[in-house]
């Protein structure tokens, strides 16, 4: 009787967030996270762990630029601006506080988008296979994380990481090869 409440009780919220709109914040359980993002077009894997609270930003497409792969977890207050692609590949970690960003904009300050024009724009973000981006990380638009990468807590990536690299710092440098 309760899988069949908690069933009907999903479809009737999904319904819901089709009339109104899908939601910017996944503030539910897991299951639930997972079956609202699939409603709205986001690919997710088996045995994916998605943790609330997650925030999606610039979700006009809705959910159609989240792509997580198999066994990814996301620990809850991720930011991700889904301007553009984000590709969590298999076995990706995000920690509690990672930001994702796919654009850039100066608010429009003419001055800023003129002098800084080179960092404006929107790209996709791909993050391979077994990388971990641990807490309160931020992920620039148009970074690759290289497969079995570390990204420590608090760095700022505005660069590539290579595979099997640590990585550290703002902005964030290599610190060590992980053989």
């Amino acid at each position: 009787m309760k899988k069949i409440i908690s069933k009907l009780w999903l479809h009737l919220l999904i319904l819901i967030f089709k009339f109104y709109g899908h939601p910017r914040i996944l503030s539910y359980g897991e299951k639930t996270n997972k079956a609202i993002l699939k409603a709205f077009g986001a690919h997710i894997g088996e045995n994916v762990i998605i943790r609330a609270p997650i925030v999606l930003n610039n979700t006009l497409k809705r959910y159609e630029n989240l792509i997580i792969g198999d066994n990814c977890v996301l620990n809850g207050n991720n930011y991700l601006d889904l301007n553009d692609r984000i590709i969590l590949e298999k076995g990706v970690s995000l920690g509690p506080g990672v930001i994702i960003m796919t654009h850039n904009r100066y608010n429009f300050n003419p001055f800023l988008e003129e002098k800084l024009a080179h960092t404006c724009g929107k790209k996709r973000v791909l993050i391979k296979s077994g990388a971990g981006i641990k807490a309160g990380a931020l992920i620039v638009h148009g970074v690759t994380i290289g497969e079995n990468a570390v990204v420590a807590g608090n760095a700022v990536v505005n660069r590539d990481v290579p595979d099997n690299c640590f990585v550290a710092g703002v902005p964030a440098k290599i610190i060590k090869e992980i053989k």
